[in-house]
């Protein structure tokens, strides 16, 4: 059969088109009408991951390669254009935010670290200071498994009641401690349990325990056909956990 080679394919590439927003609505006769929203947040082809509302202040990240974290101001909802009052970028996303402080200027956020070119690489823990709102800074980063060739998640990336945090008066040297599920698999490591982590605003995150949910070493996981939502629990100083 001949072929006709006259004519010629043109493949046009469209970029992304998506837009984020932190938008103010007000029921006014029984309609929601915007009363105030930012500018387009992150940059082209970003997605938000993250927000965190504390009454007049907003925490917003957005992720595409890089984590641009946003510092917005709601002290004026009603303000038409509600401005960004300081951004962050680094590598990875958060996908969950929690105060450290009683004027949430302080976050511990968790999610994951990527490098440069947007490639995830492992489950992250981020402090994160926002007491200048104009220059938010990260103080530590605690990367799982900062490896390729590994993958590791936790179901409060998704599922904040599966994330705990709590204070521990007269800790000298930490501000508290947070319990997280985790699932890390790679061809060396499996692991499906709880771990704890003391968490410091002057001296970082630290692991401090191990919570397997797993014994035997021939299962790398821990699945039945009854599932548990991922729960941890305090009492009196001892955990008890759910997976």
């Amino acid at each position: 059969m001949p072929v006709d080679d006259s004519s010629t394919l043109l493949i046009e590439e469209v970029p992304p088109m998506t837009e984020n927003y932190v938008s103010v609505l007000k029921l006014e006769d029984g309609l929601w009408d915007i009363v105030g929203q930012t500018d387009s947040l992150g940059k082209e082809g970003e997605t938000i991951t993250a927000v965190r509302f504390f009454q007049k202040i907003a925490y917003v990240v957005t992720f595409r390669q890089t984590d641009p974290f946003y510092v917005i101001d709601l002290s004026n909802p009603e303000e038409e254009t509600i401005p960004v009052l300081g951004e962050l970028n680094i590598t990875g996303f958060s996908q969950y935010m929690h105060p450290l402080n009683a004027d949430a200027t302080m976050l511990l956020a968790l999610g994951q670290e990527a490098d440069d070119t947007g490639r995830v690489l492992g489950l992250s823990l981020t402090i994160f200071n926002a007491t200048n709102p104009t220059e938010p800074t990260a103080l530590h980063r605690l990367v799982v498994e900062n490896r390729t060739d590994a993958h590791s998640s936790s179901s409060a990336q998704w599922d904040h009641k599966a994330f705990r945090y709590f204070d521990v008066p007269g800790l000298v040297d930490a501000d508290g401690y947070t319990i997280i599920p985790l699932s890390t698999w790679a061809s060396d490591i499996h692991f499906d349990g709880y771990k704890v982590y003391e968490i410091s605003i002057d001296n970082g995150i630290t692991e401090k325990h191990t919570i397997k949910h797993v014994q035997d070493e021939g299962f790398y996981y821990c699945y039945s056909r009854s599932i548990l939502p991922e729960r941890s629990f305090v009492f009196n100083g001892d955990v008890m956990t759910l997976k």
